[in-house]
């Protein structure tokens, strides 16, 4: 990677270690406060991630578009689920829904003890999310440090979803806030990482089309002149001209003509002299006898 991709990756690493300690740093000893719980600072932080990531996923199905490369669909489906998940950690929608509705009436997947009543949305858009995986996979596969960054990103969002679906209750309520807040970490984390993963893919997408020589070539002979003294260009060789008699005249050379031309413009109100034909003598005429 170049320096500019790697700057980038460095700083979203920063966001990621440095935001959690800023928060639990304002809030020590109660550390949780701005972490574990929904709609805190950190839930506003991962969502202005997931929707950074969105607009890079438009950026890029923008930039095929205009290439003609491929794939391009997966770039639209996955920027809407960004926003999407963007919107509910902005807005703690599936919580909403977990306890208005889900919890109360003890909802439950009978395969997944380990989950409270409610939990399981989340589990079901991780589904959907891994039967995208392949698609996405080959999407970002041209560029080896999206790929990377896919991997990281996948990875701590799976462990943040397991350990979210974890049923709080058999957990101690200091437990708890130390798991609730780790796992808030891990999904800034995944966040982060795919919002690297787009970015990476953008800007080798842009750095392949409009690097210098990648775009449309200039037409034959255009810029192909040097500068010249007084703002002009000089021109190249081109077709000889007709000389007279002599014959052709090169490029550059010097022709009688040429010069009392040259004399006759340089002094305003004169005029050269005509050129004589050839032959004739150009001298004073000889004294006649009567």
């Amino acid at each position: 990677m170049n320096g500019a991709r790697v700057r980038a990756v460095l700083l979203l690493a920063a966001v990621c270690v440095l935001a959690p300690l800023a928060l639990a740093a304002a809030r020590w000893p109660r550390y949780w406060e701005w972490i574990a719980p929904e709609l805190t600072p950190m839930t506003w932080l991962q969502s202005v991630a997931l929707v950074l990531a969105g607009a890079g996923c438009g950026l890029v199905a923008l930039v095929l578009g205009r290439t003609g490369e491929r794939p391009r669909w997966i770039w639209p489906l996955l920027g809407a689920g960004f926003v999407a998940l963007a919107v509910d950690d902005r807005f703690a929608l599936h919580e909403r829904v977990r306890d208005g509705y889900l919890a109360p009436r003890g909802v439950t997947v009978p395969f997944l003890p380990w989950v409270a009543p409610g939990d399981f949305l989340i589990l079901g858009v991780a589904v959907v999310g891994l039967a995208l995986l392949p698609s996405v996979w080959r999407a970002m596969r041209p560029d080896r440090g999206a790929t990377a960054a896919l991997v990281v990103g996948v990875v701590l969002s799976a462990t943040a979803v397991g350990v979210d679906s974890v049923d709080p209750a058999t957990w101690s309520v200091s437990a708890e806030r130390l798991q609730q807040s780790l796992e808030e970490v891990a999904e800034l984390g995944g966040g982060l990482a795919l919002l690297a993963a787009v970015a990476l893919r953008l800007v080798g997408l842009l750095d392949a089309h409009l690097a210098p020589g990648s775009g449309g070539s200039r037409p034959e002979g255009a810029g192909t002149g040097s500068a010249a003294p007084g703002g002009g260009t000089a021109a190249g060789p081109g077709p000889t001209h007709g000389g007279g008699a002599g014959g052709p005249v090169a490029p550059g050379s010097v022709t009688p003509g040429s010069v009392a031309s040259a004399r006759a413009e340089s002094r305003p109100g004169t005029m050269a002299p005509p050129e004589s034909p050839p032959g004739t003598r150009t001298g004073p005429a000889p004294d006649r006898e009567p």
